[in-house]
């Protein structure tokens, strides 16, 4: 990286010192066989990244490191390249060398400062990474240890780098720009991504960080002003295509000006090295780059507004990043990733909303996790959850609201089987936040008595505690339905155990459908009852409207359910008659998960579902109205058998 450096013009002759050694070395693992076709490329992309010059300390010592950077946070040095398995990266292997250079990560794990600039190479194609380890692999060994960085604290501690990464850093590749040309594009990559231009040309932040509002404005650099090189400045300059292209060539244009510090090196061992073609796009696209971002490439990418972006960021950084790591990536052996991770990113919230509030137990390779209902506030945790939904290119939507999270944070009051409380099953007491009277007494009376009579329809519940206290919130309506159902759950022969999960089904539900209902927090619509994930339980989503026609999911949409979980449900779900048993209908649900136990228990239940619902609207002489109600009847039994299984409620699983 130029952007810290000090360095001496001496080190010029370094490239062409190793390059004649290089197919002496001995390569490096990684990629078998013959690669020598790629060295060729590798060497001209080593050069237009400028890699031998940050690298080299001692000009007879190539690539072996001790280059000083003088940065404000104290001297860094530069890291040995070479092949020796001692101090350099002979031990690298293909995918240590991308890790490095795309997601700034180091062969033991650790982070890299920013100095290397993987905020640019992390845009570089898999095909140049290629190229550029066929070459590095095989720099001759150079038995040089490394210096010890000189670095005031924090900045000595790398586990500091979490925030920095989580806030500047957007680990991905470069694409081009529609609407620009070929030589455009080519020049946008060799600036942006290979030459990093900005590392110099940019002023930083306090935190090191290129400030994105001036982008290519300028910098000071040791001593030295590189000037602005945005387009808008370099017209203004005069600087034309020919000029420009010259002063690149030999860094002289007679009558404007003349190369000089650290850019000199860059214009010698660099950019005079740049075929004519690569040199006239990297011209094309400076005369023609677009003005600077106004922020950070992860928040440039976030739909979050920007005081709600930097807020959850920092909470993220706060309470998650320490395991789950910047970027949402994890660690595939302890601790799972959130990026691209399906439950993350499904079309409600409720899985990260109750992952949050309740934590998670152990399970398969993986840690528990901690609950932090008592550190973040429903605003907090809205504000998180909708982060890990969005960033990192996840495709989530930002739709958690602080009502919805008060309404899944009431469901905590329900005790988990294995507790003392849950063992005995003594009703809840519920009452809401301090200085809340909890919900409404006569309310919850009459609520007790329509479910003793039958009634179970969560979304008529809601309605009638909402119509006796219309200043409920939505946690204390999940609360009073809570304490109405406990009392009649209570009075059922069902073993505590399966009493406990029962009203644990129960207020799942009602935390979903009021949660439904909630301004500004639209869910997606679903034709018949589906399950859905919350953490480590399901709840049973019912349809949102009755329709003149029952219509099924369609069977063959992945994005819905596994297609081959589908198939696998219809083979054992076979032509029985309509309505099956309940007994039916969980020994289907306990036979599939038992065919599939990696598969979600949602996913099980949403695949059974999916099967039997043909066969509910095939069934002669029935009416829309009882076809749902034959349909719900086997879903709710399929998702009961299967949340009753789940590890929280599983007795052998304690």
């Amino acid at each position: 990286m130029a952007g810290f450096r000090t360095i001496a013009l001496a080190a010029a002759t370094a490239v062409s010192m190793a390059g004649g050694a290089l197919a002496q070395g001995t390569p490096s693992p990684g990629i078998p066989g013959d690669d020598s076709a790629l060295v060729e490329r590798g060497a001209y992309l080593a050069r237009a990244a400028d890699c031998m010059p940050c690298h080299t300390g001692d000009p007879k010592k190539p690539y072996a490191g001790n280059l000083p950077f003088n940065t404000p946070f104290g001297t860094m040095f530069s890291v040995n390249i070479t092949s020796d398995p001692t101090y350099g990266i002979g031990t690298w292997t293909v995918d240590d060398f991308k890790n490095a250079l795309h997601n700034g990560i180091r062969k033991d794990g650790a982070y890299l400062y920013p100095a290397m600039p993987f905020d640019a190479y992390t845009g570089i194609s898999d095909d140049d990474l290629k190229s550029l380890w066929a070459f590095v692999r095989r720099i001759p060994a150079v038995a040089e240890p490394r210096k010890p960085n000189e670095l005031s604290f924090p900045f000595n501690v790398r586990l500091a780098l979490l925030g920095w990464r989580e806030l500047f850093f957007d680990a991905t590749y470069w694409t081009p720009t529609a609407g620009k040309s070929d030589q455009w594009n080519r020049g946008a990559y060799l600036a942006e991504v290979l030459g990093h231009c900005s590392d110099c040309h940019s002023p930083r932040n306090l935190m090191g960080a290129v400030k994105q509002k001036q982008h290519f404005l300028g910098a000071d650099i040791d001593g030295f002003w590189a000037p602005s090189i945005d387009a808008a400045q370099l017209k203004k300059d005069g600087w034309t295509k020919d000029t420009l292209t010259q002063f690149f060539t030999n860094g002289s244009v007679p009558g404007k000006t003349e190369v000089f510090g650290p850019m000199a090196e860059v214009v010698r061992e660099s950019l005079a090295y740049l075929t004519p073609a690569d040199r006239e796009a990297l011209v094309t696209y400076l005369l023609d780059s677009p003005p600077p971002k106004d922020v950070p490439a992860p928040q440039a990418a976030s739909p979050l507004p920007a005081d709600v972006f930097q807020r959850a960021a920092q909470s993220y950084v706060d309470n998650c990043a320490p395991c789950h790591g910047p970027g949402g990536v994890g660690n595939s052996d302890i601790i799972p990733s959130l990026k691209g991770n399906p439950a993350v990113v499904a079309a409600e919230p409720y899985n990260v909303i109750m992952a949050v509030l309740g934590g998670l137990p152990a399970g398969g390779t993986y840690g528990p996790m901690p609950s932090f209902a008592g550190r973040l506030s429903d605003q907090q945790v809205a504000d998180l959850v909708n982060y890990v939904r969005t960033s990192w290119h996840n495709g989530g939507v930002a739709n958690a609201t602080p009502a919805m999270v008060a309404a899944w944070r009431a469901t905590a009051n329900v005790p988990v089987y294995g507790t003392q409380q849950a063992s005995a099953f003594d009703c809840p007491k519920v009452g809401g936040a301090p200085g809340n009277t909890g919900p409404d007494p006569k309310a919850v009376a009459s609520l007790t008595q329509m479910m003793q009579g039958g009634q179970r329809q969560t979304r008529l519940l809601i309605a009638a505690y909402q119509a006796a206290d219309s200043d409920a919130s939505p946690g204390t309506v999940v609360d009073g339905l809570t304490a109405a159902y406990c009392p009649v759950v209570a009075q059922t022969q069902l073993p505590d155990w399966q009493k406990a999960g029962e009203l644990h089904r129960f207020t799942l539900q009602v935390a979903a459908a009021i949660s439904e209902g909630l301004p500004n927090s639209a869910m997606p619509p679903v034709a018949t009852i589906w399950a859905t994930p919350t953490g480590t339980s399901l709840v049973a989503r019912q349809p949102t409207q009755m329709a003149a026609k029952l219509t099924c999911p369609d069977p063959t949409d992945a994005k819905l359910v596994p297609k081959a979980l589908v198939d696998a449900a219809v083979t054992l779900v076979g032509k029985p008659s309509i309505p099956v048993t309940g007994d039916a209908a969980s020994r289907f649900a306990t036979t599939l998960l038992q065919q599939n136990p990696k598969a979600r228990r949602s996913d099980v239940a949403n695949a059974l579902i999916t099967a039997y619902c043909p066969l509910v609207t095939a069934k002669p002489n029935t009416v829309v109205a009882e076809q749902y109600s034959l349909l719900t009847d086997f879903g709710q039994q399929v998702i009961q058998t299967l949340q009753l299984g789940a590890p929280q409620f599983n007795a052998s699983a304690k």
